[in-house]
């Protein structure tokens, strides 16, 4: 009867172990599911965050001509151009250090990209312009078209029909 006993013991034990180690290992896989899951939602949101502030600066500045893609000391940028006070000024969006920047200044001023201010941080960032007045916004994640309201309506009907481009009530 003792020895029934000690089978049983073991056999109980046995089966604690099993349980307690499935417990653990499914504890250690979900947590290092949980941090893939954070780590690709917040990258998601950063450059959701990243899309939104670059279309939201465009609407501000949408006039006809106030926007505008170049180069900004050799660095891909985005030029918005307004009139303030009758004086000209223009903010450029430019990638430097790993960071998206903004600097604003009078138009003339010779600036450095250093001097901008830090909006958010991300590994790339280049502006294309693209036939009948779109721009091209390439980051980490893909790229989108934005159509400027002040664009040639007439391409933007051509592209729209295809549906290579996002107004405003579709969001991108």
């Amino acid at each position: 009867m003792a020895n029934k006993n000690r089978i049983d013991t073991v056999f109980v034990l046995t089966i604690f172990a099993v349980f307690a180690a499935s417990v653990l290992l499914v504890i250690m896989l979900s947590g290092s599911t949980f941090a893939n899951i954070t780590e690709i939602s917040q990258a998601g949101q950063h450059e959701r965050i990243l899309l939104s502030y670059i279309r939201t600066k465009i609407r501000n500045t949408d006039n006809a001509g106030a926007v505008s893609v170049g180069y900004f000391n050799g660095i891909s940028a985005l030029f918005l151009e307004e009139n303030l006070n009758n004086r000209d000024f223009v903010t450029v969006i430019y990638l430097y250090d790993g960071l998206v920047r903004e600097l604003f200044h009078e138009q003339g001023n010779e600036l450095s990209p250093e001097e901008g201010v830090a909006i958010i941080s991300t590994d790339s960032l280049i502006f294309e312009a693209v036939d009948g007045g779109l721009i091209r916004v390439c980051t980490d994640i893909g790229s989108f078209l934005i159509f400027p309201r002040s664009s040639d309506t007439a391409a933007f009907r051509r592209l729209r029909a295809y549906g290579a481009v996002y107004t405003e009530s579709e969001g991108y």
